[in-house]
């Protein structure tokens, strides 16, 4: 009997449920900074430009090294396709596609742990908490002025996240002088 009353409050805390809530992820919708860099008509065979968007929220700053400080949204979006007219994009609704047509953009994808397309980090104390991939969306771009303002309706599975960016976006010529 006597070994029951030591083992016991053993098997009690071991059966017991563990305190360990999950935090809900917390996405920032306001978007406040952000760069489009060209690339030009990047890939062979497509005779579309090419620019990413990236967007951060407010909170959101770098260091020296160029790394990412601080906690909030980052927003990207790997290829965005264009009219070989066009440098940014221009005003308009731009859909989610791989057929690289104009005024479509890359869904997130996964390549061994790399994210690309249209993907959405959660950055918390300066590190990465979460990743969201996002298909099945889309953009609108309005302008006024050197002001930007794109209304993001992105989906990731089953859950809709509605972003807004507004801001003078800086701009970043990549293309690869030959």
């Amino acid at each position: 009997m006597k070994k029951w009353i030591y083992i016991l409050p053993f098997v009690l805390a071991a059966c017991s449920p563990k305190n360990n809530p999950v935090q809900p992820v917390t996405i920032v919708s306001e978007l406040t900074q952000g760069k489009v860099a060209f690339y030009g008509p990047y890939y062979k065979g497509l005779q579309q430009n090419v620019v990413s968007l990236d967007l951060y929220s407010k909170d959101i700053t770098f260091d020296s090294l160029g790394y990412i400080q601080g906690s909030g949204t980052n927003l990207y979006l790997s290829d965005i396709f264009l009219p070989l007219t066009d440098t940014v994009p221009a005003e308009g609704k731009y859909v989610c596609d791989t057929t690289g047509a104009e005024n479509t953009f890359l869904p997130g994808m996964d390549f061994d742990g790399n994210p690309t397309g249209t993907y959405i980090l959660g950055i918390e104390d300066s590190k990465i908490s979460t990743l969201i991939l996002c298909s099945d969306s889309a953009f609108s771009v309005t302008r006024t002025g050197d002001t930007t303002d794109i209304q993001f309706n992105l989906i990731s599975g089953k859950k809709q996240y509605l972003l807004h960016y507004r801001g003078v976006l800086q701009y970043e010529d990549r293309r690869q002088h030959l």
